[in-house]
């Protein structure tokens, strides 16, 4: 799914977001996910996978547009697909 998020929006990602992946195509992207100290600035080109359970959060810094998809599968077969059960909710800034 790919998804524009215009300067200060908001995405959260809801559920379980495991082997899913995030790729900026335009802009910059903040994104945070709870669980993991670390927050994440992409640009054009770059990417993150989440490899744990947890709510997280993209906000455009800048005008963007971002991918949200299944990372390739891993070798070993799990319980359940990578990104199942997981729910986006736009946000936007009021403006």
């Amino acid at each position: 799914m790919e998804i524009r998020l215009p300067k200060n929006e908001t995405v959260t990602i809801e559920g379980d977001p495991r082997g899913v992946a995030i790729c900026c195509h335009e802009g910059v992207v903040w994104l945070t996910q709870a669980g993991d100290s670390r927050d994440y600035f992409l640009t054009a080109g770059e990417m993150v996978c989440f490899r744990q359970g947890g709510t997280a959060v993209l906000e455009g810094h800048e005008d963007a547009r971002v991918s949200i998809a299944r990372a390739e599968a891993p070798r070993v077969p799990r319980q359940a697909p990578a990104g199942a059960g997981i729910r986006l909710v736009l946000q936007g800034s009021g403006r």
